[in-house]
């Protein structure tokens, strides 16, 4: 029994011993030029935060209403209200002996939301003013801090509970004076209005929806929302109908969204491009339609080369950990998160991407989540070809990469990020780079 004992021993011993020895490889002489080399984990190199500060952007032609304000501490009191020019079907008339009905604002729900859906939300429908138009320098386009004037007296107003993950459509009643008006024109011959969609634009010039006061909802639709008309027709028999408009040019509907910092933690980003980590809870945050950015850096990239006995570097690992308790089932991460390269000016340039048989395909860090203790939720991205490009190119500008989610659903999306920097216990985000020694 002893013997057997003191074999194990001297087994645990000697399996001990060869698990704490370092790994000797001979890599040939396309690496390095000859000999043993050892292979090195290190992860003290900083990744450095910063929340870069989003002044607009583009929400025109984006597919989707987003609707609703909701406070969020970090970012503030984010209100959306979105704009939409409307036009007529093709002229199918007459519409002789016509009664009416009612007449309703009809909207689909896209499963985006952020908050408390279980709140009820004053949504309200204005006439616009004026011509919804994009700028001079790019008529296609309108940002979404762009404002056009409304009447006043809402078309119409309703309390409704959202359930955006249904397919349940929303009916927003509108005047029934505003309906009658509609109805007569089509009922006039003479009428012109509403037989070009350039006259009807001249005649109604688009809507504005909205939600009242400071919710706590906020929720998008799809952009196939339109003004409907129930009414009846004497033929043969008193026949039910309904007449739509829709929405016009796509890149003529948009989001205004406006963000209100005042007592969040970014407050202090109204008056600085950008905030350092270490000036906002050693964190950075990124939320696209909350008009901020983080981005990371290796200031330190450039000394990997005087580590002790450097050789080459084999991988280089960006872990990205949002910050416990800042994301739940109610207030989702990204599912998809890029990161997108830079320049000294925070533009947002070409995303970091892998080849597999020759195509480019963007990372977008494969999203593991852990509700329960948090400790394990994290983004992973290979950057071993980005550090080596920047050791390779000593003279090569390092202005880092911001974090953002795909350009698809950037400005039509509530969902947020909160990261920590090396010293935030809650989230820290690594450097791991894996590299070859020299014995």
């Amino acid at each position: 029994m002893s013997k057997f004992l003191s074999f194990v021993l001297l087994f645990l011993l000697s399996s001990f011993w060869f698990s704490c020895k370092k790994v000797d490889i001979k890599f040939g002489e396309q690496f390095l030029d000859n000999g043993y080399t050892q292979i090195m984990k290190i992860d003290t190199f900083n990744a450095d935060l910063a929340t870069i500060r989003l002044d607009s952007f583009p929400t025109s032609a984006s597919g989707a209403s987003l609707i609703g304000s909701y406070y969020d501490p970090y970012f503030g009191r984010i209100t959306s209200q979105c704009f939409a020019e409307m036009i007529p079907p093709f002229y199918d008339g007459p519409y002789t002996n016509t009664f009416f009905d009612s007449v309703c604002l009809i909207m689909l729900p896209n499963r985006v939301f952020y908050g408390d859906s279980t709140q009820p939300v004053q949504i309200n429908v204005h006439k616009v003013t004026q011509i919804i138009n994009g700028y001079e320098e790019n008529p296609m386009q309108i940002n979404n801090v762009r404002e056009f004037p409304v009447d006043p007296v809402a078309l119409g107003s309703a309390l409704v509970t959202v359930r955006p993950q249904r397919r349940d459509s929303i009916k927003i009643r509108l005047s029934d004076a505003f309906g009658t008006e509609l109805l007569n024109k089509l009922a006039d011959p003479s009428d012109k209005d509403m037989k070009a969609s350039d006259a009807f634009i001249k005649y109604f010039n688009g809507i504005r929806v909205s939600a009242s006061g400071n919710g706590s909802f906020a929720f998008g639709c799809k952009d196939s929302l339109f003004i409907r008309v129930y009414y009846k027709q004497s033929q043969l028999f008193l026949n039910s109908k309904k007449y739509d408009i829709s929405i016009g040019a796509k890149f003529h509907h948009f989001n205004q969204i406006l963000v209100d910092r005042t007592g969040s933690t970014l407050q202090d980003l109204n008056n600085n491009k950008e905030l350092h980590s270490s000036q906002t809870g050693n964190a950075a945050y990124t939320s696209y339609v909350g008009g901020s950015i983080a981005r990371v850096r290796f200031n330190s990239i450039r000394d990997i080369p005087k580590l002790p006995n450097y050789a080459k570097l084999l991988r280089a690992t960006l872990i990205v950990r949002p910050l416990r308790g800042s994301y739940s089932p109610t207030f989702p991460l990204p599912p998809l998160l890029r990161m997108a390269s830079t320049n000294v000016n925070n533009q947002i340039g070409f995303d970091l991407f892998f080849v597999n048989n020759g195509t480019a395909i963007t990372q977008y860090g494969n999203l593991t989540l852990d509700y329960l203790y948090g400790e394990n939720t994290n983004y992973f991205y290979d950057v071993t070809d980005y550090v080596g490009s920047l050791l390779q190119q000593p003279t090569l500008s390092n202005p880092g990469m911001l974090m953002l989610p795909p350009g698809q659903s950037m400005e039509t999306s509530f969902n947020r990020l909160a990261v920590g920097n090396r010293f935030n216990n809650n989230g820290k985000t690594e450097l791991i780079l894996v590299y070859a020694t020299v014995k």
